[in-house]
Parts: structure tokens; C-alpha cells; sequence
């Protein structure tokens, strides 16, 4: 899926720290290449001279940011430190697993939190019921929000100037099925429907057989801290009465993330 730019050489320049922004770029790169990638090659796409691109890859694998193998330089171990730090610290996402956990219907099926970065969602958590979907996103995987339950819950809530900030200079949107929504005049319709009803729904256009809805929490702001929750099942196993149960029982965990001292 994509990530963030690593920036240009224009770019690195003007910032205040220089080396950490380029190890920053570095260490960007390398996760969204999904694979090893050389010090030549690292040099290449971050612009930079070879011998700065061996003092940054040299420190940040002392720092166990970068692990090298035979085919160059890979993310090191301590990234899962770090993040496994970050989600401990976020206190939404510990009462996600509570809530999920005493539910009785949402417990059964796969449910997950989200984020909204720019026109993407990131997913901090993820909780497996009885019928997990191994298909579906996991913990730190992006993708379009356009495709998403979570990411059209959460464009939902953004008012018109911030939306419109966010898709200007974009006329066709990424595509995962067929399903999927292509042009931002589709998206700006669905997110009218999204509005009225109240929650975001992924029809099959992020995984053929697969869908998903999604609820904002009760305490989102209009900003890339907002979370949404979301329940995955297969659509064959969807009937409307399965529908409507797990909506309810969603609204209630958004609700009491967004609001802990309401009761579940």
C-alpha cells in the first residue's frame, strides 16, 4: 500500500535537523519497499551520496533501527519495540480490546482501529474473534481511505474545507476491486450517505466477498488523531439481522472509546 514520500532533496534540505530527517526518509523507504533494499539503491532514491547514505544506515543499525542482511539493509527489530510502545500508550486502543472482548457479537467477527492520515487510514489495532479474516488489514497496514469503512467514517467527519484540502489536485482515486470508488465525485456522494446513516461501509472494495463497516468514535476532532472502529464479515454470512446487531454493538464500543464513563 502507499506510504508517505520520503521527501525531496529540496525538502530535506530546509529542515532544522538535516540527519534526522534523512534517517526518518530512510527508514520510510525501507518499509515501503517490503523487501532488503542495497546501499546503492537507498542512495539512489534518497538522493544523497553513498558515503551519507552508509554513515546514516551505519547509525541507525547501531541503533537496531536498520538490521543488514545479504541483500543490503532491512527494518531492524527495534521498530517493533517502538511501535508495540506507542499502541501500549494509547489508551483508546487498550479499551478496543476490552470492549471487543465483552461484546457478544462483534467478539465473534474481526474488528479494528483506524486512522486517518491525509487520503489514507492506518491501522493501530486489530482484534480476532471466533471467524477471524486473515485477509483483511492488520496492525500498521495503510490503505485508501476511499476504499474503507474506517477511512469513509472518518472523511465523513471532516468539514467541507478540510475535505476539500485533502482531495484538491486528486481526480482519480486508488482501486482495489472493482467495487471500489474511482473518482472523488463518487467519494463525495458516499460520504453524503455516510453522513446520513451514520457509519461507513466497504462493500467489497477492498477484498471480492468481504465487507465492513465502520463508526467514528463519539470524541473524534477533524484531524488525523480521529479513530474509527470497524467489524469485517463475509459478505455471504451478512444478513440484515447480523447487519443491525453488529452495528449496534459497534456504535456502543465507539461510543464508550470516545466516552469511557458511559456504561457498556
Amino acid at each position: 500500500m502507499s506510504r508517505p514520500d520520503s521527501g525531496g532533496l529540496a525538502e530535506r534540505a530546509s529542515s532544522s535537523a538535516p540527519a534526522v530527517t534523512r534517517a526518518a526518509a530512510m527508514l520510510d523507504l525501507v518499509a515501503s519497499a517490503g523487501r532488503s533494499l542495497s546501499l546503492s539503491e537507498l542512495a539512489r532514491q534518497l538522493e544523497l551520496p553513498k558515503s551519507s547514505t552508509a554513515n546514516i544506515c551505519l547509525a541507525l543499525e547501531q541503533a537496531g533501527l536498520l538490521a543488514r542482511d545479504s541483500d543490503g539493509y532491512a527494518l531492524g527489530r527495534k521498530n517493533l519495540e517502538l511501535g508495540g510502545a506507542y499502541l501500549a500508550g494509547v489508551d483508546e486502543v487498550r479499551r478496543f480490546y476490552e470492549l471487543c472482548a465483552s461484546s457478544s457479537m462483534v467478539s465473534q467477527e474481526t474488528a479494528r482501529v483506524a486512522i486517518l492520515d491525509g487520503l489514507d487510514v492506518l491501522y493501530l489495532a486489530r482484534y480476532d474473534g471466533r471467524q477471524p479474516l486473515r485477509l483483511t488489514a492488520g496492525i500498521g497496514d495503510r490503505f485508501p481511505a476511499s476504499c474503507t469503512a474506517t477511512g469513509k467514517a472518518l472523511l465523513a467527519r471532516l468539514s467541507d474545507s478540510v475535505l476539500d484540502d485533502r482531495l484538491r489536485g486528486h481526480r482519480a482515486l486508488p482501486t482495489l476491486t472493482e467495487r471500489s470508488l474511482a473518482t472523488t465525485a463518487e467519494l463525495r456522494r458516499e460520504l453524503a450517505a455516510t453522513r446520513e446513516r451514520g457509519w461507513g461501509l466497504d462493500d467489497e472494495e477492498t477484498t471480492p466477498g468481504v465487507t465492513c463497516m465502520a463508526v467514528a468514535t463519539s470524541g473524534a476532532r477533524t484531524d488525523s488523531s480521529a479513530m474509527a472502529v470497524s467489524v469485517t464479515v463475509l459478505t455471504a454470512r451478512l444478513t440484515d439481522a447480523l447487519r443491525a446487531d453488529l452495528l449496534a454493538e459497534l456504535t456502543e464500543i465507539a461510543e464508550q472509546m470516545g466516552n469511557p464513563l458511559i456504561p457498556f
